[in-house]
């Protein structure tokens, strides 16, 4: 018996969870890898990043296939679009969390001076913001749930507050010292790569709240 439109709707929704479950464990180990210094987890983390393009390859031929055999309409039709984008959004996560990795053995492997404490537990906070972001994010899919998927934006100013933090940390102190200039710039950049994190899931809740309600205002603020 051949798939209905709705079974082959279900199949991709079923896929989209699995990626996203994927990128979860991917997200947390980056950080793991991150605070422990764990270069072989981060080496771990590049080495599986083909699995992430792989349901990346699969997802898009899953939905040109749905739209050339069905032509769906209304719902249906947002609803693949919506993926097409949910899946890019979840392949750059991926991404950084390869950036991350390999920012880590630059790290640990060149014998980097240890990170103070009080800089750490920002990074972990954040890193920990972005995780529930993500976790919120693709729960929303699952659930259908476009009210849950819209208050993540609310969710992310923390992670801007806590950047800002961050920086006022790390600029207190006025150093020509070379290495305190490395310490900066690589803890800026994890800082930015996980605050990218945390954009990418919010833009994963406004496609799930649009293709949940068709309201272009929630992924058109200037509209």
């Amino acid at each position: 018996m051949s798939k209905t439109l709705d079974d082959k709707l279900n199949e991709v929704s079923a896929d989209i969870l699995k990626m996203g479950n994927l990128i979860q464990d991917t997200v947390k180990d980056a950080i793991k890898a991150f605070v422990t210094g764990d270069i072989e987890l981060a080496q771990k983390i590049i080495d599986n990043d083909s699995k992430v393009d792989d349901y990346d390859i699969n997802l898009e031929e899953k939905c040109m296939y749905i739209q050339a055999e069905h032509q769906p309409v209304a719902g249906d039709l947002r609803f693949i679009h919506s993926v097409y984008l949910i899946v890019i959004y979840l392949e750059r996560i991926g991404d950084i969390t390869v950036s991350i990795a390999k920012l880590v053995k630059r790290l640990y492997v060149q014998g980097k001076r240890p990170i103070k404490k009080e800089i750490l537990d920002i990074l972990v906070e954040m890193g920990n913001v972005a995780q529930s972001i993500l976790e919120k994010a693709l729960k929303s899919f699952s659930d259908r749930d476009a009210k849950r998927a819209l208050r993540l934006e609310s969710i992310n100013v923390t992670i801007d507050g806590l950047q800002k933090a961050l920086y006022q940390r790390l600029y207190i102190k006025k150093s020509q010292d070379e290495d305190y200039i490395k310490l900066v710039t690589n803890m800026s950049l994890i800082s930015r790569y996980i605050a990218r994190i945390g954009e990418n899931s919010v833009n994963i809740g406004e496609r799930v709240a649009y293709f949940l309600t068709g309201d272009f205002k929630v992924i058109h603020s200037d509209l």
